[in-house]
């Protein structure tokens, strides 16, 4: 069992702690639930995404580890060269702008989505980490649990089975996060 001691963060559904025997990893739990579907679904989407969007996602283990806090899900911890967390895309921001070396990267990383028919819905910029690594920034995006997981407040949710649908909503959020993020579209 891992002892989990070293809070790094945490979102709506979950709480990242750093890995307590590997300083590269972190371990995501539930905040306040013992659902482990939630988790198993996050490692299977990434385990069907990861050949597409491989450079934009962490890597994670294979399976859930046991921790004083529950169940965990252990993933890469996204540090910048000098060992500090890497930081949320909003720290990259420059006269409302992010900065051109991201714009590109951005660009890709919604191609992929599109090119693969990979329909994520939460662009919120928290979910968006920027690490400095050997002089050059990369985006990545660390959450996998609204992959085809739209949250609507339709009751038939065709989204899920008319894939233009889908897109469309993808699109429409992918439009606002780059008016957001001041990139032109």
């Amino acid at each position: 069992m891992l002892i989990l001691k070293e809070f790094i963060g945490q979102g709506a559904v979950r709480e990242c702690y750093r890995h307590p025997q590997n300083k590269n990893k972190c371990v995501k739990i539930l905040k306040n639930s013992n659902d482990l579907k939630i988790l198993k679904r996050e490692l299977e989407i990434f385990l069907a995404v990861k050949n597409d969007l491989g450079k934009f996602i962490l890597n994670y283990d294979d399976k859930l580890v046991m921790t004083n806090k529950g169940f965990g899900l252990v993933c890469e911890l996204l540090t910048d060269d000098d060992g500090t967390l890497s930081k949320p895309v909003y720290h990259y921001f420059n006269n409302g702008k992010v900065y051109a070396e991201l714009q590109r990267q951005f660009y890709y990383f919604i191609y992929q989505l599109i090119e693969h028919n990979l329909y994520f819905y939460d662009f919120n910029l928290d979910n968006f980490i920027i690490q400095k690594q050997n002089q050059s920034l990369n985006l990545k995006y660390i959450d996998l649990k609204s992959f085809e997981n739209n949250k609507s407040w339709t009751f038939l949710k065709l989204e899920k089975i008319i894939s233009p649908l889908a897109e469309a909503i993808m699109k429409r959020r992918l439009k606002k996060l780059l008016k957001l993020l001041g990139i032109p579209q």
